[in-house]
């Protein structure tokens, strides 16, 4: 890949990259510390859900990204630009700028991770003082932060998918040794466990998880060579993004168990006493602190996808993943030291994220296995009623907000569910319902249509 972040389709010779390939950028793409306060929050706020199965489900829904992966495999073009197709470049300029600003949160969530997890281990073995560690766990992340753009993407690459393999392991033997398992299908203290509460941990799990990723799917498919095939395109992504995105729950919720993490009004900590392994502790440590400064570069590397489609241009990606480090590092400040707290920003981040994005998902998954799919295999494509899909995604946004719970509001669809946020889940499938609706109900008319164009185009030979 070049050092632009172009917007238009990707050339034979560019197409290097294979399925499996790809499986691995996901992987090392859920496989980072970024999901930690999202377990944490399943834990806390769904005691009666089962964990087990909660991880399993979201991490399955992670299919989602993988159907997401075709367009950008069949146009060589990324996500945002395939949007564009569905919706019109006027409106879509709304989604990207929307999908760009996510990004910036998510950036800024990561570097406040970082923070965290580097003033867990100063704290742990007295290198400075409780009162400087943050301080001196800011610089020390604020500085990699900016230099990591200048290493090159190649090497980014390369690092997060090592530091994900091996963070991957340690996960493993965290698992095994605090016996992730039991922790995993504890049966709550009522003695049962609750459906709501299930729907729930699912929902905020696809939050910071597979939702978070659908609006960049084609960004790495489209660099994949044309031999290989439209399961396989599917498939390696969605295998990949379910073993990290499964690996790394697990893990938070077990380690949010035993104490491994603890949290309060100030964040995080890691505690070395949780892991019950210096090895064990500094080793998860490293390899989460490598592996999140890695995916903020992506994180940015693909944001900026979405930029160039507001812009209408490409842009160069070194320059870009500079702004969006400052950007980030200024909202990672607040939510460090202004904020009332970080869990009530990183919730109310989730939620902000999921309201575009979940509905936008539900609709491009109709769109890919309904227009684009067929179109690959046998040609046949569909001309898109932008307005119409606007419309339906208006609808999809209504919904995620009336069932969303955070701590700005408060929707009435939560409410009826005794405050259970599961509006990512309804506002998908609002967008995908609709989609299907419609053109079942068009359908007739669109066949209608063609019958008289058929017969106008007959006309002047009946004449003769």
């Amino acid at each position: 890949m070049s050092d632009s972040h172009s917007i238009s389709a990707t050339r034979d010779n560019e197409r290097n990259s294979t399925a499996p390939k790809v499986a691995l950028i996901w992987m090392a793409a859920t496989m980072t510390a970024s999901s930690l306060p999202v377990g944490v929050l399943i834990a806390q706020m769904f005691p009666l859900a089962p964990f087990l199965w909660v991880v399993l489900l979201a991490s399955l829904l992670f299919f989602a990204v993988g159907i997401l992966s075709i367009p950008g495999f069949v146009y060589g073009i990324p996500t945002m630009a395939v949007s564009a197709r569905v919706f019109g470049k006027p409106f879509n300029k709304f989604i990207s700028f929307s999908n760009w600003l996510s990004q910036i949160g998510w950036q800024a969530v990561v570097l406040v991770l970082v923070v965290y997890i580097l003033r867990s281990v100063l704290n742990t073995y007295a290198l400075v003082s409780p009162e400087q560690s943050l301080y001196v766990a800011l610089l020390i992340a604020v500085c990699a932060d900016f230099v990591v753009p200048i290493i090159g993407y190649g090497a980014i690459v390369s690092a997060q998918t090592v530091g994900a393999l091996f963070l991957a392991l340690f996960a493993i033997a965290i698992l095994i040794w605090l016996h992730g398992g039991e922790a995993l299908t504890t049966v709550s203290a009522s003695g049962h466990f609750n459906a709501l509460q299930a729907l729930g941990g699912i929902s905020l799990a696809l939050m910071g998880g597979a939702f978070s990723w659908t609006m960049f799917a084609s960004d790495y498919s489209r660099y994949i060579r044309r031999d290989s095939s439209l399961t396989q395109i599917a498939l390696w992504p969605s295998l990949g993004g379910f073993v990290g995105g499964a690996l790394i729950l697990a893990l938070a919720i077990t380690l949010y168990v035993h104490g491994g993490i603890q949290v309060g009004p100030s964040g995080i900590t890691i505690a070395a006493r949780g892991l019950g392994n210096t090895l064990l502790y500094l080793g998860f440590c490293l390899f989460a602190v490598m592996g999140l400064l890695a995916s903020n570069f992506l994180n940015s590397y693909s944001s900026a996808f979405s930029l160039a489609v507001v812009v209408g241009k490409d842009l160069d990606r070194k320059k870009f993943t500079i702004m969006d480090a400052f950007l980030a590092t200024l909202v990672g400040i607040y939510m460090l030291f202004i904020a009332p707290s970080f869990w009530d920003s990183f919730q109310t981040f989730l939620d902000l994220l999921i309201i575009v994005a979940a509905p936008w998902t539900g609709i491009m998954i109709v769109y890919v296995l309904m227009d684009v799919v067929p179109e690959a295999l046998h040609g046949t494509g569909r001309q898109q009623k932008y307005g119409t899909n606007v419309v339906i995604l208006g609808f999809g946004i209504l919904v995620t907000i009336l069932f969303s719970n955070n701590p700005l509001w408060e929707g009435l669809g939560a409410q009826w569910l005794y405050g259970n946020d599961i509006s990512p889940l309804l506002g998908a499938a609002t967008g995908a319902l609709l989609s299907m609706l419609y053109r079942f109900i068009s359908r007739p008319a669109e066949r209608g249509a063609m019958d008289v164009r058929g017969v106008k185009s007959k006309a002047p030979n009946i004449a003769e």
